[in-house]
């Protein structure tokens, strides 16, 4: 073990107030050209669902969601028809209450939104060829930068109590300069409010591992509780957040005296947030739980995605054969890209190395092992729920990219005042913060002539995340009040649009939105009965590049791509979802892919096929192309 002191011995030379003054500077120029000038709009399903929820939040409609899942429709109107207490048995789809998400992201983004007057929906909408990013994004991507900037503050003054400013500034800088949390800084995912919340627990924990020391145990005892109220933020912000609360408790109980005490009161802090939430859930919803259960499912070899647009869990094969020696793998599998996930940042996968270096700091040293615990138990959980995508809303890594990035700093720096190199350290180690500095940033400064030129030039007009997602095409208004430009203009609020993006359609175009099922069955014998009891009807199908792209957002390195992989995701409905790329591929012929589906050989019983719900002679047999053959919308009614 090497025993060393704080690993910046050499101070002389740096003026903390204009550094200090250049980091501020820093930060806040590339966040405002990021929002205000560069900015493409929201690009994460979870992020458009969460803030067409905090729209509802915001309009005083509740925890309502316009997004329909078939296996919470289908287990809703089953709830509902056996309440024998209800008047109407029938559901309301304009309440639908949604039971996916905590409440504090989408609070946070309630309230943005209604100060901004960004919870009215009319008035935002975009006009026709000016402006291809929808404002209320601009709203949600400013509210995660608030809470990624304070964060940033957060992360400065724990790094800097733990070693010292140089090493502060230095991590403050690799985040602000990182390609990946650039992108959470503007996405509208939880991961910013999530950072507050893990910072704001270390600066606690830390105070209470100091006051330990002094043996102060009335003061520790109140920082690991005021630490425990932080973490059970976090669990109301992404429920993900309790691996990282297990990994806390786990440290609570080893490290502080007597053993086993300190993770009492943390136990009960997030056990009553936890329960406290439920509660809610189960006055809005009629169920304690909720549907979130349902993800246990990915942890067996199936995907939540589909559990979600099917009407029964238990149409789906379960792999669990495997499933201990596929768990273990996939929790070591996290450190395949952990360097990817915390941003790229060089000196991140120093942490490990400094696991063998003991700090004559207490806090230095019982931090690392603090940060430890919490990262394993984030891996496993991760595992657990398959996640192995760097921008994800259940995604952690990001979460510790902080204190890695600043033990490997201390590491580096500690190795460097080793070499002896008398007065020729102060530029040795401004060459080695530079170096760092320059290679954990390199994708990031190689992008920054792109985005100004971008900027610059099509101010206005900067192109959306396409594909799959073109805002305009679903929101867009045209002064020519006769002309139909988007979905909105096509549809009407009272009635169901079956899509494959209903986290955008609910989002853009405040429509309700299905999720297509991967069954024809299912909805012709579930969904669309149970839409018609509530008063309602399917108005239409949208098609969009989310199911036939091969650079849709939503895809996920372990899914098939190509034709099998829109056959696998889609089923039943995958010729629909092909049919836009046949007209690409032959435009002179104008074919309707799903005419060759009017019958099936030895159908099911009862069973429909395709082509008599969507096609030339079915249901909705108008096709009307809001972005070519890319974006397509099949109604009952033909385009005026």
């Amino acid at each position: 073990m090497i025993n060393t002191e704080s690993p910046v011995l050499v101070r002389k030379g740096v003026n903390y107030v204009v550094l200090r003054v250049i980091l501020a500077v820093l930060v806040l120029g590339l966040s405002l050209f990021k929002l205000l000038v560069t900015y493409q709009g929201l690009n994460q399903p979870v992020a458009m669902d969460q803030a067409q929820i905090a729209r509802q939040v915001a309009q005083g409609n509740g925890f309502s969601t316009l997004f329909l899942r078939p296996m919470e429709l289908k287990n809703a109107a089953l709830t509902r028809a056996q309440d024998e207490e209800a008047e109407n048995r029938n559901l309301d789809l304009n309440a639908f209450k949604d039971t996916n998400y905590p409440p504090l992201n989408i609070c946070a983004q309630a309230i943005a939104l209604k100060i901004t007057g960004s919870d009215r929906f009319e008035s935002t909408r975009i006009e026709a060829n000016q402006s291809n990013v929808y404002g209320p994004d601009r709203v949600i991507a400013a509210t995660s930068l608030f809470f990624f900037l304070l964060s940033l503050v957060l992360a400065y003054l724990l790094i800097r109590r733990l070693f010292d400013e140089l090493i502060a500034a230095t991590t403050v800088a690799l985040l602000a300069l990182s390609d990946l949390m650039l992108q959470y800084a503007l996405s509208g995912l939880p991961q910013p409010l999530m950072f507050c919340c893990t910072l704001g627990s270390l600066l606690f924990l830390l105070t209470a591992i100091d006051k330990q020391e002094a043996e102060e145990h009335g003061r520790a005892i109140l920082n690991v509780c005021l630490s425990f109220v932080c973490i059970a933020l976090l669990c109301l912000t992404s429920w993900m957040g309790l691996w990282i609360a297990l990994g806390l408790i786990i440290f609570c109980a080893a490290y502080f005296r007597p053993y086993g005490t300190m993770a009492l009161p943390g136990i009960a802090i997030i056990t009553l947030a936890i329960i406290g939430s439920l509660l809610s859930n189960n006055s809005i919803t009629g169920s304690l739980a909720g549907n979130a259960y349902y993800a246990i499912y990915n942890c067996f070899g199936s995907n939540e995605d589909l559990i979600q647009r099917s009407v029964s869990a238990g149409d789906l094969p379960i792999n669990n054969v495997h499933f201990l020696m596929r768990l273990i793998g996939a929790t070591f599998d996290q450190a395949n890209y952990m360097y990817e996930a915390m941003g790229g940042i060089l000196v991140a996968p120093f942490f490990f190395l400094c696991l063998f270096n003991r700090y004559r700091k207490t806090g230095a040293e019982a931090m690392k092992w603090a940060v430890l615990s919490m990262w394993l138990c984030a891996c496993f959980g991760m595992a657990f729920y398959g996640i192995n995508t760097p921008v994800n809303a259940s995604q952690l890594m990001p979460l510790f990219a902080p204190l890695f990035s600043a033990y490997g700093i201390s590491l580096t720096l500690n190795l460097l005042s080793r070499m002896k190199l008398g007065g020729s350290f102060n530029t040795a180690r401004s060459i080695t913060i530079g170096g760092i500095l320059l290679i954990s940033s390199g994708t990031f400064l190689l992008n920054i002539p792109v985005e100004i030129h971008r900027g610059i030039w099509f101010s206005g007009l900067t192109r959306p995340h396409y594909p799959p997602y073109y805002p305009a095409a679903l929101n867009a208004w045209s002064p020519e009040k006769t002309k139909e430009v988007s979905l909105v203009d096509k549809t009407n609020e009272k009635d169901v649009i079956v899509t494959d993006q209903p986290w955008a359609v609910a989002w853009y175009a405040n429509r309700k939105a299905l999720w297509i099922p991967r069954r024809i069955d299912d909805y012709v014998h579930d969904l669309d009965p149970i839409i018609t009891k509530a008063g309602c009807s399917v108005q239409g199908f949208l098609i969009t590049p989310s199911s036939h792209s091969p650079n849709r957002s939503t895809a996920v390195a372990s899914r098939p791509g190509g034709i099998k992989g829109v056959i696998t995701e889609n089923g039943d409905f995958a010729p629909l979802m092909l049919e836009g790329s046949v007209l690409l591929l032959t435009p002179k012929h104008n074919l309707a892919l799903a005419d060759h589906f009017m019958t099936t050989e030895a159908r099911r019983k009862n069973s429909r096929p395709l082509g008599t719900i969507v096609s030339s002679g079915g249901q909705f047999p108008y096709r009307h192309f809001l972005l070519g053959a890319e974006i397509m919308y099949y109604s009952k009614q033909p385009a005026r």
